[in-house]
């Protein structure tokens, strides 16, 4: 297990979404928007549709005498062409409920970190599955775009 393994499955769950666009296993960015916003658009679309993996934060906690327990937060930040006539909302929200839905049951991201049920209360309560934290109307690039952040928890077990 690691955070480098655990990332990786992440990004190997989201690309497994039907719709899902670009998926990087890290924050991308570029001064050049041209350049920015290509990274975001798929080679089959003509439209911006990517999604970002970063870790924010992570809690570590002493278990036994040589195994300490890491809770990793991963934020996951989503972004789609806006297009009114298109009723692209729908189907922004309806990719959201999609990535959830592959995250809800798979407790341990294919093996890459140890599953945080059944345990309850802190530090897990209010962390099962992907969360949704924010959803808006954004400006990507001069391109009016909806955007999402998404958390999820990664418990991960460290021997020394």
């Amino acid at each position: 297990m690691s955070v480098a393994n655990i990332r990786t499955q992440i990004k190997i769950i989201l690309e497994s979404v039907a719709g899902i666009g670009v998926v990087h296993d890290y924050e991308r960015w570029a001064v050049d928007w041209a350049k920015a916003l290509q990274l975001f658009k798929p080679s089959n679309q003509d439209k911006i549709n990517g999604w970002m993996i970063t870790r924010t934060k992570t809690q570590e906690w002493v278990d036994t005498f040589n195994r300490n327990f890491s809770l990793h937060h991963f934020l996951i930040r989503g972004v789609y062409s806006l297009d009114d006539a298109g009723a692209s909302e729908k189907i922004f929200q309806d990719l959201i409920e999609a990535v959830r839905d592959k995250f809800r049951t798979n407790y341990n991201l294919n093996g890459s970190c140890e599953s945080i049920y059944p345990d309850t209360g802190p530090p897990y309560e209010g962390r099962a599955g992907a969360q949704v934290d924010l959803i808006e109307v954004r400006t990507f690039g001069g391109v009016l775009c909806h955007y999402c952040e998404l958390s999820l928890y990664a418990k991960e077990r460290i021997i020394y």
